[in-house]
Formats: C-alpha cells, structure tokens, sequence
C-alpha cells in the first residue's frame, strides 16, 4: 500500500533526517582516514549523550510524521542530558529547517559542523540550507563532499539535492550528470524521483517530467503540489486524458488547496 506523501517541501527536508533509520554500523571497522561515519550511526561512549541520541532520533522520527512540536519536545530533553552533543544541534537544524526558521537552522547546523566537520550528515544538511538560500553555489562544496563519503548511506538523495543546486548555480550538464547518478543508485527513491521531475519540468523536457512523476506516485501518493505539478506538465504534452486525470484527484482530495483554487482560476506556470 502507497503511503500518503509529506508536502513536497518536508519531502525534501526529510532527506536530512533519514540516517534515524539506518543501522548503526561497527566503530571496530577499518576507517579511511579521509572520511568519518555519521555521529548518529555510532554509539555514544557517555551514558549522557547515549540517553540524548535516544531523544534525537524520537524527534527525528516525530519530524517524519510531521509533530514538529513533539520533535522539538525531544530535544529538548536530549540538551538537559548533553547540551554539547553535535548530533543534537544537527537535529534541532533539520527540524527548524522543516518550519522555515532559517534562523534557528542555521544555528544549529553551525553548531554541529563546528563540532564535527567532517561529518557526512550535518555537511549535507548545511549544504542543502545553502542551496535553498540566496546564495546556492555556496552550498555545493558541503554536498560534494558527502557524495564522496564511502560511509554515506543516502547518496541518491544526495546526488538528487546536488543536482537542483548545481543547476540552481547555472550548470546544468553537472545537474544531468548527477540526477542521472541517483537515479542509477535509487531508481524509486521517492526524493530522487521527485528533482528529477523538477529538473525536467524546468528544462522544458515534459515527457521525462511526466514519466518521473508516474513513476514518483506508483510509490507515494501525491500531495497538492506534485499534483499542480503534473497538471502543468501534462498541459505542456498536451494530453487531456492524464490532464482531468490529475485534476479530479486534485479537485476530490484536496478542494481546499492554494492548488485547487490556482485550477479553477487557471492560473497556470509559464
């Protein structure tokens, strides 16, 4: 069964926070002294900061399912147990990231890559609040480092953010190259599919926009914007049948969306 997709906008966002969910790999292992594991795959020495990492990744997992307020509740509780544990500040970014308190995010991600550099997670979060901010080519340098990382598990997702900010910047060769290397990685990774929708609807390439966004709601059903998104595409094809297709979903499951009243007023994206 499909899950119901997150606003387009966690979605993204939600691509900092998924190493909650991966398994925390050995410190016995032989490690390149070129790269680091992420902090939070690896357990904590101080029983402190073992009951923060607890509360970390119940706020991360809360952020996923959108209680923010809960999250920022857990953290809370991780700093009364260790106030300077890097991987708390990284999580309180991520989550600010998710409301739009840029101030705050930026903070926190600060704070953690202070701490810890050259930890792949926060780099690639400080990166992708680059990319998002007015200045995106500052944010690349943090990202290409990540997709180098041996110990990275989410590099598609990586790959994927890296190509929306390359091509942000201007290099859209760089940006094919790298949407094309997360799809190869992950080729129904829900993130991944959904810029490289984006990027094909911004390079005017409709056919690959609607085959990314057929294949991005066989995973996840769609939320409001993908859906407004897929009407604009499917008018560019030209195709009326996908076209009131999309329209009936966006007008039956969501009649109350700024998308659904853009559709009425046929306020389409040029």
């Amino acid at each position: 069964m499909k899950r119901r997709m997150r606003s387009s906008w966690l979605l993204l966002v939600l691509a900092l926070s998924g190493c909650v969910n991966q398994a925390v790999r050995s410190d016995t292992d032989a490690m390149d002294s070129s790269y680091v594991r992420p902090l939070l795959e690896r357990k904590p020495e101080r029983p402190e900061e073992v009951r923060a990492k607890a509360h970390i990744d119940l706020a991360l997992a809360y952020v996923e399912i959108g209680r923010v307020d809960v999250a920022l509740d857990e953290l809370r509780a991780a700093a009364a147990e260790a106030p300077d544990y890097p991987p708390l500040h990284y999580a309180w970014g991520v989550t600010h990231m998710t409301i739009g308190d840029r101030v705050q995010a930026e903070s926190g991600l600060k704070r953690a890559l202070a701490a810890a550099p050259r930890d792949p997670d926060f780099n690639y979060a400080y990166g992708w609040f680059l990319c998002t901010g007015p200045n995106p080519a500052s944010g690349l340098p943090y990202i290409e480092q990540v997709v180098t990382n041996p110990y990275y598990g989410g590099k598609a997702r990586a790959y994927a953010n890296l190509a929306w900010c390359q091509d942000m910047t201007g290099n859209r060769d760089a940006a094919r190259r790298s949407i094309q290397e997360a799809i190869r990685l992950e080729p129904r990774n829900t993130l991944v599919l959904y810029q490289a929708a984006r990027l094909a609807q911004r390079w005017e390439e409709w056919d690959k926009a609607s085959d990314y966004l057929q294949r991005l709601m066989r995973e996840i059903d769609p939320d409001p914007a993908v859906l407004w998104m897929a009407l604009n595409v499917e008018r560019k094809r030209g195709d009326t049948v996908a076209f009131e297709q999309y329209a009936k979903r966006l007008r039956t499951d969501f009649p109350d969306s700024p998308e659904a009243e853009k559709l009425r007023q046929g306020a389409w994206e040029q």
